[in-house]
């Protein structure tokens, strides 16, 4: 009964993203329950509210961009991003939602860099690495059919994706991704000079 009433004075009672009556954990639990529900702005307040209590908290940062990206507000999640980054560097999610953000800004070179920073720390960790390796691959891939890559950029796309079946040869994707590694095998010129663009 008290944690409805709470909930309700939550919904009426905010003023400058501070919400009365709850500690930071509190607002985080509420803010990751908003993001589950596709309540972006709601969550986004709550750890607004979070960050007041504790400021120099790197994961409700990282929490906090991905609200803004979630809302489409893409360069305030940058910028919130890279405040997380100055606090935790080595927190692997933030360096993945900073990637998925530089994808929405259609920045795949920087995008790239994050997702090679995720894995550097991940596989340290043990943690899954496929998904990123998938990632990258996607990345050249659209550089490769928009403006283009340069030889060494072909090489690193390829050893990406076949990263993939390596890791694991059952992934749904891999007939795909092998067969377009034998296209830009064969289409790609042997001499390479400068950026060789794949026609579609």
């Amino acid at each position: 009964m008290q944690k409805n009433i709470a909930l309700l004075i939550i919904g009426i009672f905010s003023l400058s993203g501070h919400v009365f009556g709850q500690s930071g954990f509190d607002q985080v639990t509420l803010g990751n329950q908003a993001m589950n529900e596709g309540r972006f702005r709601d969550a986004q307040q709550h750890y607004e509210a979070a960050l007041a209590k504790d400021p120099q908290n790197a994961e409700i940062y990282t929490m906090l961009g991905f609200s803004y990206h979630k809302q489409r507000y893409l360069r305030k999640a940058d910028s919130i991003y890279r405040i997380s980054l100055g606090l935790d560097s080595n927190a692997s999610r933030v360096h993945w939602y900073k990637g998925m953000n530089h994808i929405a800004l259609k920045q795949d070179s920087n995008a790239i860099v994050c997702y090679k920073k995720f894995i550097q720390l991940e596989k340290a960790r043990g943690g899954r690495l496929l998904d990123a390796y998938r990632a990258i691959g996607q990345c050249y891939e659209r550089m490769l059919r928009k403006e283009g890559l340069y030889s060494w950029q072909i090489d690193e796309m390829i050893y990406y994706y076949e990263l993939i079946e390596q890791t694991d040869p059952s992934f749904v994707e891999v007939p795909l991704i092998r067969n377009f590694v034998e296209l830009v095998k064969s289409k790609r010129p042997a001499n390479q000079e400068g950026k060789w663009k794949l026609d579609s």
